[in-house]
């Protein structure tokens, strides 16, 4: 048998490496607070069935049918006997209803529910870049879909149409142009600028477009006013895949945001219930928990941002070489970890502080709702 020529072999292996070089593996990252729910829930059958059932839903949805949690004997796993977890559920919901809406725009999105099912997998959580790159580009091609007629999103039936494009212009400042009376208040003396205070996640914190000026609050007595930045590519193209990946995993989950979050200003008609507001009077968790599940899930972001951006910049065998490609993949990265973790985490503390009972009830009995639904002023 002849051997190979040395630098083919090399090339051979090179070849082969690159095959699976994009996938990075996170079952060994301890900084994600994820797999302690299982550790925690492992031998409490019913809370654990519980866990489940909550994940596998929308926080303001009611189960249609409750699993018979003593019917397991074995550990538990947050992975279904079909492979897929619980937590992939809620969005595949979401992507099917779009492709049936749009079936040239929804078919894409279900690269989605396989990267979460990646980074949800309890035996063997992972990020595969390549598959990120995917995800990058469909958020391109809804922001471009918003470009090219925000008319139409406006009017169109899907919420999360209608939740991106708020987000989208949220996130742009909102703007509004109101006539200045002139001084003496004869006529008109020119044009105001308004400018929203930017997207606010569901949990509060602000992200907006750099090179707007705007004033943002920080506490109920100040305010600062932030000057405008330097645009760039980086900052830009990560903070419109963090806007799209921010609006469909909260339709997705519709984990109940606090007052004044954008996902609480979205239109919305007569047949749909409007976002859930995390009710201080009825919490479905203390807000000690609320304050535990928003840490986790800023950590987890801040571990998985961490660990995709060493191996993206520099001269590592995953790298982009393309800067602006790698802060859109590291942030595409982290804020995926972020949304399962305030999922999960939020349905961990529901069924532990014994209000788990509360995503049950049937939204239209007397009493059954178990947040506060309504809509912030827009700024």
């Amino acid at each position: 048998m002849k051997r190979l020529p040395y630098s083919l072999f090399v090339l051979l292996l090179l070849v082969q490496a690159g095959c699976s070089a994009s996938v990075l593996q996170l079952r060994d990252q301890l900084d994600l607070p994820r797999g302690g729910f299982r550790e925690k829930l492992a031998d409490k059958k019913e809370l654990a069935g519980k866990f489940l059932d909550c994940t596998g839903q929308a926080h303001d949805e009611r189960l249609s049918e409750r699993r018979d949690v003593g019917a397991s004997t074995g550990p538990l796993s947050l992975q279904s006997l079909e492979g897929q977890a619980p937590s992939v559920r809620p969005l595949t919901a979401v992507i099917d209803t779009i492709r049936h809406r749009h079936a040239d725009w929804g078919g894409s999105l279900s690269i989605l529910a396989n990267i979460l099912n990646d980074v949800a997998n309890d035996e063997n959580a992972r990020i595969d870049l390549d598959k990120l790159k995917q995800v990058i580009e469909v958020a391109s091609q809804w922001q471009g879909h918003i470009g090219l007629d925000e008319d139409q999103f406006e009017q169109d039936l899907s919420r999360l149409a209608r939740r991106l494009l708020t987000y989208n212009k949220a996130y742009f400042g909102d703007l509004r142009f109101t006539a200045k009376p002139a001084s003496g208040g004869a006529g008109l003396g020119g044009i105001v600028k308004v400018t929203s205070k930017g997207f606010v996640d569901r949990s509060g914190n602000a992200l907006l477009f750099p090179g707007i000026s705007a004033e943002l609050e920080v506490s109920p007595a100040n305010s600062v006013r932030i000057s405008a930045t330097t645009v760039d590519s980086q900052r830009v193209s990560a903070d419109l895949t963090r806007i799209f990946l921010e609006a469909i995993f909260d339709e997705a989950f519709r984990v109940p945001a606090v007052h004044g979050a954008t996902a609480l200003r979205v239109g919305q008609n007569s047949q749909e219930p409007p976002y859930p507001e995390f009710d201080v009077n009825h919490p479905p968790i203390s807000l000690e928990a609320l304050a535990r599940v928003t840490r986790d899930a800023l950590r987890a972001e801040a571990a998985v941002t961490s660990f995709v951006g060493k191996a993206v910049h520099g001269g590592s065998v995953f790298s982009a070489q393309n800067e602006t490609l790698a802060a859109t993949l590291e942030t595409a990265a982290g804020v995926i970890t972020k949304k399962l973790v305030e999922h999960q985490g939020f349905c961990y503390f529901q069924v532990t502080e014994g209000k788990g009972g509360m995503v049950w009830r049937d939204l239209n009995e007397p009493g059954g709702t178990p947040f506060a639904n309504g809509s912030a002023a827009t700024p």
